[in-house]
């Protein structure tokens, strides 16, 4: 059967189904981009009813749910690749459903992978650099960040990047302020780059140039949990006792030369006591050797209580 104009009425249900299909799926991916997560949900599954074959409602979904930080995430973006696995986009999705939730050894693989089917991409090479940086292994992710910088040398998150891996390897410190400061010259407002900032001038001890780079990252962004935690801000509303004595461990944090002063303070805070308890010694003797080994524990507790609570705070410290 067809109608007058020769168009089957299949056809044309078809088509509207289509057009309604893509309705939903654009006002998904608006309320994706506009942060409204809970929301995208909703009209990417009416998409999937209608079109179940198309993958970008799934990887929709996937985002979605791994901005909320719902474990379910990844099993979206695994729907994507099964219907269009040639495709690298949802290879990516699938990895940052875990790096949106801090899962940075689950998100290896699958960037690998999408590195391996897209090694032209700039913003694959940069990520799969970031995520080793994450797993601790600065020097594997340096040649994927040279790569990134090659293919496009204005990409100032992959110049960020680079600046931390180098400030990770010995002898690397001047590249490493070169990669900052250019990151800083292409995108000078950008929170993440201000973040490295904050917390490189804090491990120096300039803790006002510091905090001044932390507010800034925090006025183009109030959510940077890195700039709160830099500034020795609570988690919450109040203040507890933990935000307290953050504000504490961030003054003794903020001491330069921690690379001298972390196995000094070890050394003073084990060795001393043990040197007082067999060999003895005059009350004045005692009296400083213990200031110092009290010193030399609050020091390493310090630095061991930043990482902690950032960790608690979703940061991932590279």
């Amino acid at each position: 059967m067809t109608t007058y104009s020769g168009v089957s009425p299949d056809t044309f249900v078809q088509a509207q189904d289509w057009a309604t299909f893509e309705r939903l799926r654009r006002q998904a991916q608006f309320l994706l981009q506009a942060r409204r997560y809970k929301e995208t949900i909703d009209p990417a599954l009416k998409a999937i009813a209608l079109f179940p074959e198309d993958p970008r409602p799934y990887a929709l979904v996937a985002y979605a749910m791994a901005r909320q930080k719902r474990p379910e995430a990844p099993e979206w973006a695994l729907k994507a690749i099964a219907r269009q696995p040639e495709n690298v986009l949802w290879r990516t999705a699938l990895s940052d459903t875990y790096t949106l939730r801090g899962k940075w050894k689950q998100a290896l693989k699958p960037m690998s992978e999408a590195v391996a089917m897209d090694p032209t991409n700039p913003r694959l090479q940069s990520m799969l650099g970031l995520i080793l940086l994450h797993r601790r292994r600065p020097k594997e992710a340096l040649p994927y960040l040279e790569r990134s910088l090659e293919l496009d040398p204005t990409n100032a998150l992959a110049h960020q990047r680079m600046s931390i891996a180098l400030s990770k390897l010995l002898g690397k410190n001047k590249r490493a302020e070169e990669h900052l400061r250019k990151a800083l010259e292409l995108q000078p407002d950008n929170p993440a780059i201000k973040n490295t900032l904050g917390w490189r001038l804090l491990g120096r001890g300039h803790r006002e140039e510091a905090e001044t780079a932390f507010y800034e990252a925090l006025r183009v962004d109030p959510t940077q949990a890195a700039s709160k935690l830099g500034l020795g801000a609570p988690a919450g509303i109040k203040k507890g006792p933990s935000d307290i004595i953050l504000r504490g461990a961030l003054r003794l944090y903020s001491i330069p030369y921690r690379i001298i002063l972390a196995p000094a303070s070890a050394v003073m805070a084990i060795e001393i006591p043990w040197l007082i308890l067999t060999l003895g010694g005059s009350w004045l003797v005692k009296g400083v050797s213990l200031t110092l080994a009290t010193w030399g524990w609050c020091y390493i507790l310090s630095l061991v209580y930043v990482r902690v609570i950032g960790k608690r705070r979703g940061i991932q410290f590279v």
